[in-house]
């Protein structure tokens, strides 16, 4: 274990080095083509502005829902995709998880595959929404995916009674609303959506991406403080992870305190949204909070915070518009944000799942195996270039979170021993 432990930190060590060597390269860059939706606690929507951004970031901030839907949009203009390319990443993808969750049970690799698969294509179905029909506003749709959410999960607790007689519905008491279901709707809606996307007007994606890739690190200490069960062992693969994500980040390196101070608020509230998740479906309360009652209840604020900033920042201009297409586009228009609301059902729902299975922390790191294996696809597949360095980082953070997966693993089999 102490030798493991002393492999990853040279290993650590190496990677900054080659990161810093390599800052000052020259990288190409791309340009934000689309509308650029801002989050929830920036000023009104901006478009048509133009950034610098990473073509081949493996940062992966949205993990639900109405991250993704509130995340600025970018386009990377690249070349044309077949349709033989998706199974065959799809298939990459697969591979890969069966080796790294393979041991946790099929479960937990369906858990996981269903998430990656709502994750990547959460992105294309608001995107539907936003740019095919010219609907810029994120927090409106956004209202409707919390709404979805919350219904469909009420729907299948009723079911559940009716099918297996299954005890009456778990309601939260007042201090578990306020102190920890609240928290987790509040987190989701809004601070952190909104933290990562102000901090994006203030510096480079490059410099976001590498302090957004300490959102692990920073769930695992929100975890420890939570008095949840963590191997103090597990943060040599999380620090390997978080490095190789700086080491494989390109762009330019412009940073701003302001934007550091938004991007560390985002990664505190982003771990603290996941910690309380986990202690609400684990230990003492899982039998009371499942994935399907925790969204049910967590969704019941977050929606009625989504319409709050949605009619402050957006007003009736969402409803005007609609009003305004021809019968085709407007059934369009409610097609489009209806997928996107089985998406986001979906990914709310898988996400809890894997946090369930996992922890918080291997919920987080889940997201930046997927970035990387994403990456890696376009790479096997079309030939994209990636330096050295790149490769680097990538292989740490695979390496890093299945270190991880095998170290907690073995973590929590001991602990279930001892007790």
């Amino acid at each position: 274990m102490v030798g493991a432990a002393l492999h990853v930190v040279v290993a650590a060590l190496f990677a900054v080095c080659l990161r810093l060597v390599g800052a000052g390269s020259v990288v190409s860059h791309q340009t934000l083509s689309s509308p650029e939706f801002i989050g929830m606690l920036s000023q009104p929507p901006l478009h048509n502005d133009t950034a610098k951004t990473s073509p081949k970031g493996v940062v992966a901030k949205g993990n639900d829902a109405e991250e993704v839907a509130l995340q600025p949009e970018t386009s990377t203009g690249g070349p044309h995709v077949p349709l033989y390319a998706y199974p065959s990443v799809f298939a990459l993808v697969t591979f890969s998880i069966a080796v790294i969750y393979g041991k946790r049970g099929i479960a937990t690799v369906m858990s996981v595959m269903v998430y990656l698969a709502a994750l990547s294509t959460m992105k294309l179905s608001v995107k539907w929404v936003f740019v095919k029909y010219t609907f810029g506003f994120p927090r409106f749709v956004t209202c409707f995916h919390f709404l979805c959410s919350g219904l469909v999960c009420l729907a299948m607790q009723l079911w559940r009674r009716s099918q297996h007689g299954a005890a009456p519905m778990t309601v939260p008491t007042t201090s578990e609303f306020i102190f920890m279901v609240m928290p987790i709707a509040v987190a989701d809606a809004s601070v952190s959506i909104g933290a990562d996307n102000m901090a994006l007007r203030l510096s480079s994606v490059a410099f976001a991406e590498i302090l957004g890739s300490t959102t692990c690190i920073f769930t695992a200490v929100v975890v420890i403080l939570m008095g949840l069960p963590f191997n103090k062992w597990l943060f040599f693969p999380i620090i390997a992870v978080a490095v190789g994500c700086t080491t494989s980040s390109v762009g330019e390196l412009h940073a701003s305190v302001p934007g550091m101070v938004l991007i560390a608020v985002a990664n505190a509230f982003r771990a603290l949204k996941a910690s309380l998740q986990q202690k609400l479906m684990t230990g003492k309360m899982q039998e009371r909070f499942d994935p399907c009652t925790l969204l049910m209840w967590f969704s019941v604020p977050a929606t009625i915070l989504a319409c709050t900033t949605s009619l402050v920042f957006e007003g009736a201009a969402p409803i005007r518009q609609m009003s305004a297409l021809d019968s085709r586009t407007f059934r369009g228009l409610c097609i489009a944000i209806g997928v996107s609301c089985v998406n986001a059902v979906v990914l709310n729902l898988s996400q809890l799942f894997v946090t369930k299975s996992l922890g918080a922390v291997g919920g987080q790191l889940v997201g930046q195996a997927k970035a990387v294996l994403t990456v890696l696809g376009g790479v096997a597949l079309f030939g994209d270039r990636v330096t050295v360095i790149e490769l680097l980082g990538f292989a740490e953070v695979l390496g890093g979170v299945y270190a991880y997966s095998a170290m907690e693993g073995k973590a929590r089999e001991a602990f279930e021993t001892n007790e």
